[in-house]
């Protein structure tokens, strides 16, 4: 069941990448500056490139778990990367963006600032971003590292 819902988690943070992503580059295309949209500069344009190439990615990580879903061969520790690496990728994606609208990307008129607040409780629940690589991390090595060490049966005191 945890594994489903992850798999189903991760796509919430694509979508609030790609409206982030549409938001700004409209925002730029509009933009002017110096007699030219921002769209026509350097930095923006890397940082366009850079947000849809971390939406491509999320895209595809996101269906290569659903076929292995699908095939019932997704192990708790891939979809646990998938949905930790995905947040993490939304996060730094909805950065960028209010990075691009300077100022505007704290304002409530372009909704970035509210990606923000609703990538937050998508990089919580569900397994925190670090309760995931730790899932992962126990696949990959066989060793639980988040496992409680044993206490002692007597107080040293």
């Amino acid at each position: 069941v945890l594994a489903a819902s992850r798999l189903l988690v991760a796509w919430q943070p694509i979508g609030v990448s790609m409206g982030v992503y549409d938001v700004c580059h409209r925002y730029l295309q509009e933009r002017k500056q110096f007699g030219a949209p921002l769209a026509a500069f350097q930095i923006p344009q890397q940082k366009l490139v850079q947000m849809l190439g971390n939406i491509q990615a999320m895209i595809l990580v996101g269906w290569r778990l659903c076929k292995l879903y699908e095939k019932g061969k997704m192990t708790p520790g891939q979809v646990s990367l998938g949905k930790a690496w995905i947040s993490l990728r939304a996060r730094e994606t909805v950065s960028l963006g209010r990075e691009l609208l300077g100022g505007n990307g704290i304002l409530t008129d372009f909704l970035v600032a509210k990606a923000f607040c609703d990538l937050e409780p998508i990089y919580t629940f569900e397994g925190t971003y670090d309760i995931n690589t730790l899932v992962t991390g126990r696949e990959i090595t066989g060793i639980a590292s988040f496992k409680p060490a044993a206490l002692p049966k007597q107080s040293r005191l």
